[in-house]
């Protein structure tokens, strides 16, 4: 054949003849020696490159925070009682592996290995007795934490469920999110064509992470931590647990705080209540934040919430590092806890008390414990008085302001807030007089003859009332059956010949009707203005309500028309006028103090138990101005028909207020209200009327006379007030 070694026609021309052997061989070898190559260097740039990745996947580390908790301050009073504290409340928290049934077995290997040396670990006797003393420890700790907290074993075996299913549900959903197929790889293999499916299976062969086998499933954090079994429990399990450690492997006592309130329901509107805020209201907090045991708090209503910034504290916090068991590996407080700040009520608890007493039982909420309200020769000609829907009482120091009592009814215990039930949450929701309402500063009602000081100081600086001259009340202003005096409805006469003390002292509506008829509306709404109706106070609590003066929002051409329809109303505390209690115990105060329009306020600016750095210091506003053009003289005429309002025989509150060792100057009042509903009673006034300390208010909601019910509450209430 021509391809043998000695075929004659090897060196000839025919073409027929294959190459010699050896280029075969060549190529072949050179093609052995490249794919040598690559492989070579593969290897060694997997032992120069790759080496460092997988330590670094190996050692790869998680960070988070947990919050440090701290206390928020406190709320006193000037005689250290506490109104509101945070109180130390410690919880029972065991590890997720000291509480799993059955026992995971690579926690269970990684605790042999911790307690048996290399050679040790050898003897499978060894080990195995060392897995049934874990086994046995643990059993006996859930024994001795059920013992010690108090709670039978299968109340702690439910606890134990249910801790280890939500940790199930949260480490099945992470991995079985792992091990769900690529979504753009599925739509390649569903594609069509043989060629995309053979190139997509590829890729996916060369890209894909390899799907985890059951001994290689995802660690999630909640498997390598702490879970709570019991909260709140007693200082003396927190002690005996943490005391012997050898008995509660596993477990750790978390301290923490509440809030509480210890005074209950006294001045409970005025000191408010801190809660986990609502949704879109928390503080912002750091990335990776472990909260579970604790939760931010904010301040809801009453000083709780309008010095919020002062009282809240400063957490600390914790930075925790992870291993790619969830592991904890570090641990370093990056932050210390820092206190809130400290604040100091203006209140007098003993008379707070009182005054509460006072309205609980205007409303029947209590039963009465001071004398009786009325003389005993005034009882026959007076008929009962209604049962207030609400009251309020206000005790104002007429210098600076500051509230001395600050009183609403009903009212309702803070506790509610911390550990209310929920058949308490029921029963006083049910309560149709809305208990929550804070009446001294948002309740606004029309005042009733209170208001008349106001319109006769309105008259005098106008030029148009001569507070020596004498007036004539027939008992009406222009006809028998409108504007008319009480006294003529129930008599059918006037007051006859009254000076400005007699009217104020008497009530005499005619006097003050004629009055506003002379100066007019104009003069009128702004004496209002200017002693602050219809404004807010300033008062250092939120939601308060303004009140409301008519004409305030109204053109000059407006007013004009509505001159004979408001302006009578208005000089009497009817019409559309509305005012709040506290607003009505500023101008009393204004009228004691020689015209000073004070701030009121609860909150002394005498009293922090410490300070931070860290927290908010911004000071109150607490300035009082000069009322302009409010002359002494003018001052003098109101209060000596204020004092003959209680002192003279002839005055509404002289058998209902009038005290002997005391000398009280006020104002009553009975606002008509809708029909068919009680009218609001009031008493407005100041003591002692020589030398004035406290301007007060008392109201009460629908609760009829000002004199018959509003009255004895008020002379109770200086009674108390003088002996203290």
């Amino acid at each position: 054949m021509r391809n043998q070694p000695f075929n004659p026609h090897v060196n000839g021309s025919d073409t027929l003849i294959d190459p010699p052997a050896e280029l075969r061989f060549r190529s072949l070898a050179i093609v052995f020696v490249v794919v040598a190559c690559i492989v070579l260097c593969r290897i060694a740039w997997v032992k120069a490159e790759l080496h460092g990745r997988y330590l670094a996947a190996l050692n790869t580390t998680s960070t988070e925070y947990e919050i440090i908790p701290a206390r928020d301050g406190r709320i006193l009073s000037e005689s250290a009682d506490v109104f509101a504290t945070d109180v130390d409340q410690y919880a029972v928290q065991i590890h997720y592996r000291w509480l799993q049934n059955p026992v995971d077995d690579i926690w269970l290997k990684r605790q042999v290995r911790s307690r048996l040396s290399a050679g040790e670990r050898r003897d499978v006797a060894a080990v195995e007795r060392v897995q049934r003393f874990l086994v046995r420890q643990r059993e006996a700790m859930w024994e001795q934490v059920a013992e010690v907290a108090g709670i039978t074993p299968g109340d702690f075996s439910n606890r134990q469920q249910s801790i280890q299913q939500k940790v199930q549900r949260i480490a099945d959903s992470v991995n079985h999110r792992h091990s769900q197929p690529d979504k753009e790889s599925v739509e390649t293999t569903n594609s069509d064509g043989p060629f995309l499916k053979v190139a997509a299976a590829i890729r996916s062969a060369l890209t894909t992470t390899p799907r985890r086998k059951l001994q290689n499933r995802i660690v999630v954090r909640e498997e390598e931590s702490y879970h709570e079994i019991v909260a709140d429990v007693p200082l003396k399990i927190a002690a005996a647990i943490r005391e012997q450690p050898h008995l509660f492997p596993g477990v750790r006592v978390v301290a923490g705080n509440r809030r509480t309130y210890p005074q209950r329901s006294t001045a409970a509107h005025l000191v408010g209540a801190r809660t986990p805020p609502k949704d879109g209201d928390s503080r912002p907090l750091p990335a990776n934040m472990a909260t579970e045991s604790w939760t931010p708090r904010s301040g809801r209503f009453g000083v709780e919430r309008s010095y919020d910034h002062q009282l809240h504290s400063v957490p600390g916090l914790r930075r925790i590092v992870r291993n790619r068991r969830m592991e904890i590996v570090e641990s370093e407080i990056e932050r210390q806890p820092v206190s809130g700040r400290d604040i100091v009520l203006t209140l007098n608890t003993d008379l707070q008390r009182h005054a509460e007493q006072l309205l609980a039982e205007a409303l029947l909420d209590q039963p009465a414990r001071f004398p009786a309200a009325r003389d005993k020769e005034d009882t026959e000609d007076q008929m009962p008085q209604p049962i207030p829907v609400g009251g309020s009482i206000v005790v104002m120091d007429v210098h600076t302001g500051r509230l001395v009592v600050a009183a609403s009814a009903p009212s309702f215990n803070l506790s509610l807030f911390t550990s209310g039930s929920p058949s308490e949450w029921e029963a006083i929701n049910k309560d149709q007089r809305h208990p929550f309402v804070s009446r001294m500063t948002s309740m606004a009602l029309p005042p009733g003859s209170v208001i008349k000081p106001v319109t006769a100081i309105a008259a005098i600086e106008s030029g148009h009332l001569d507070p020596n001259a004498t007036f004539h009340c027939q008992g009406f202003l222009n006809q028998p059956d409108e504007h008319r005096c009480l006294i003529f409805r129930l008599y059918g006469q006037g007051h006859n010949d009254l000076s400005l003390k007699q009217a104020i002292a008497q009530s005499c509506n005619v006097y003050f009707f004629t009055a506003a008829q002379r100066m007019g509306f104009t003069a009128l709404r702004q004496w209002c203005d200017q002693l602050g109706l219809g404004r807010e106070t300033g008062i250092d609590l939120p939601f308060e309500h303004h009140g409301h003066v008519p004409g305030q929002t109204t053109t000059t051409a407006d007013r004009n028309r509505r001159f004979e329809r408001e302006t009578l109303g208005l000089a009497i505390g009817q019409s559309s006028l509305t005012v709040t209690p506290v607003q009505m115990a500023r101008v009393m105060a204004a009228i004691a103090n020689g015209g000073w329009l004070v701030t009121p306020h609860v909150v002394s600016s005498d009293g922090t138990a410490r300070t931070t750095r860290d927290v908010d210091d911004r000071p109150r506003d607490l300035t009082r101005r000069k009322i302009s053009g409010l002359s002494e003289a003018t001052l003098a005429h109101i209060r000596e028909g204020l004092e003959a309002v209680v002192q003279e025989p002839y005055g509404s509150g002289y058998k209902t207020v009038r005290l002997d060792d005391v000398a009280i100057a006020g104002k009553t009042g009975t606002a008509e209200t809708g029909p068919d509903k009680p009218d609001h009673a009031w008493f407005a006034g100041y003591v002692p009327s020589d030398k004035p300390l406290y301007a007060f208010v008392v109201v009460l909601e629908h609760g009829g006379s000002g004199s018959r019910a509003a009255g004895p509450v008020a002379r109770e209430l200086v009674r108390r007030l003088i002996a203290r």
